[in-house]
């Protein structure tokens, strides 16, 4: 009998753990902040339109001026194919507007960007420019003052070169002068750019 009420008692101990566990989910599912899909659709959609270098080669000519069909495939070399799948995506998702019309008796298309689409993309190459070059930029520092560091410790040990070429009377005075004028002048320019690279 004690073994029976332990055995219900485990039973009940464990339909209301898992009572509690699914109670917790719902709690959790009604009071956690989520993101609706639909706020990030639009972003989605306007990243993997831009995600590509020829729908990017589009865009940049159509921020030019309006094109046609034969335009894009003379200057991306690609066929009508490829470039109407292109097209159809940016337009899709509302970065190009596309402009059907009669000319000649026949019909015609174009295509190009409003200017809100002009502004956005601006927004995006300055954006992009700013972001890249601050990534770059420390690095490239550290590039460039280490070849100068190189460039100084060798003009230092050409310096000491030259004074035991002289001590030893190896080289004229003049020559000696004239060589060591040079080094100087040297480690000048680099203290310059060094100075420089620190300002900027």
């Amino acid at each position: 009998m004690l073994i029976f009420s332990l055995k219900i008692k485990n039973i009940c101990d464990l339909a209301f753990l898992r009572f509690r566990i699914i109670e917790n989910v719902y709690t959790c599912m009604e009071t956690k902040p989520y993101i609706p899909r639909k706020k990030t659709d639009g972003m989605l959609e306007i990243f993997r339109a831009l995600g590509n270098s020829y729908r990017l080669q589009i865009i940049e000519l159509l921020y030019e001026k309006e094109r046609r069909p034969h335009e894009f495939e003379n200057e991306l070399e690609m066929t009508r194919g490829g470039l109407e799948r292109h097209l159809k995506q940016l337009v899709d998702c509302g970065l190009v507007e596309k402009e059907n019309f009669i000319e000649a008796g026949r019909a015609k298309v174009k295509y190009s960007l409003n200017e809100e689409t002009k502004k956005f993309y601006e927004k995006i190459k300055r954006n992009t420019e700013k972001f890249l070059e601050s990534r770059r930029t420390p690095k490239d520092k550290r590039e460039k003052v280490k070849i100068l560091e190189t460039r100084v410790k060798t003009l230092y040990e050409s310096i000491e070169e030259v004074n035991r070429l002289y001590k030893d009377s190896q080289v004229s005075e003049k020559e000696y002068i004239t060589i060591k004028e040079g080094y100087l002048r040297e480690l000048i320019e680099i203290e310059r750019e060094m100075a420089q690279l620190v300002q900027t």
